[in-house]
């Protein structure tokens, strides 16, 4: 099997994972469940996926991928908050992905399952060398490694507490007023961050 088609079988296994979970609210699916929405073995499952929660990896490499690729695309002269929103945004996040990946109770599955948390955090370091190279093109980071790291790091926690947040149903703001707040706090600490940014 070529790796394009490897991957492609392994993306449409997680899409049916991810379905399973969001109309099941919890992993106790089982792999044979998963298997048989897929249309595969479990022979097939365990040659892609070593353990069941690796399910979802494939989902939250692709939305690592097409982050990635906005960030390099972003608009240098753009106003850092309003680009950094919208890269963390559904849209751009999960595009590509079925709607059901944004779904709360999807979401909420992953933040409350620590193992599948763990794989949701993964996402965090192919995107940590990006995020630093975006901040440094607009003058918020140096060279200096530990400190590109340090502030990359923040972003994408920062972004990640505003989904945990918008989980939260008692919550009143929406996912993008909740992004904006986290950029703003985690710029506005930096020297000069947010000194274009009309707040």
């Amino acid at each position: 099997m070529t790796e394009r088609r490897s991957d492609e079988l392994r993306l449409s296994v997680a899409v049916a994972a991810l379905e399973l979970f969001a109309f099941d609210g919890g992993t106790s699916t089982t792999i044979e469940a998963i298997c048989d929405r897929a249309g595969i073995s479990q022979r097939t499952f365990y040659r892609h996926f070593p353990v069941k929660e690796d399910v979802v990896v494939p989902l939250f490499e692709r939305s690592a991928e097409a982050m990635t690729e906005s960030l390099g695309d972003a608009p240098a002269d753009g106003d850092v908050v309003e680009v950094l929103v919208e890269i963390f945004s559904p849209r751009t996040m999960f595009r590509d992905l079925p709607p059901a990946i944004f779904q709360q109770r999807f979401l909420s599955v992953m933040r409350d399952s620590p193992e599948y948390l763990l794989r949701w955090h993964a996402l965090d370091e192919p995107m940590s060398g990006p995020m630093a190279d975006f901040l440094a093109a607009r003058g918020l980071v140096g060279d200096d490694p530990f400190e590109r790291g340090l502030r990359s790091g923040l972003v994408l926690h920062a972004a990640r507490l505003a989904y945990y947040r918008w989980m939260q149903a008692e919550t009143p703001e929406g996912l993008h007023e909740l992004l904006e707040r986290a950029m703003v706090a985690v710029l506005s600490s930096w020297k000069g961050g947010l000194a274009d940014h009309a707040w």
